[in-house]
């Protein structure tokens, strides 16, 4: 079982908030988020395609709506055409964050 404190190791604290270190696998059955504790990157599976930055927007769109916050507040900061991404929420912090993560499993 995964706990908040396991989820740090995902987030690391700026002064602008948090970055996440994701994965992305789009085109899966459902979307989700699931922490590995063998890798350092939390794997987002998003169902949208990876055409246009359809799979980047709805991976912004799920991970604000799992962390309950605007989208407006998670900017994809690095990995634009990468399935390794970098996702700033602006605004918080690292423990935040790992709870938010924790209690929407």
């Amino acid at each position: 079982m995964v706990t908040p404190v396991d989820l740090l190791r995902y987030i690391q604290e700026t002064q602008q908030g948090v970055t996440l270190a994701i994965r992305v696998q789009p085109r899966s059955s459902r979307d989700e988020i699931i922490a590995d504790p063998t890798s350092d990157q939390l794997k987002v599976r998003i169902t949208a395609p990876p055409v246009n930055s359809v799979a980047n927007k709805a991976m912004l769109n799920f991970i604000a709506k799992s962390l309950r916050i605007p989208p407006r507040t998670t900017p994809l900061i690095r990995g634009e055409k990468s399935r390794n991404k970098t996702v700033l929420v602006t605004g918080t912090h690292a423990q935040t964050v790992a709870g938010k993560l924790h209690t929407q499993k």
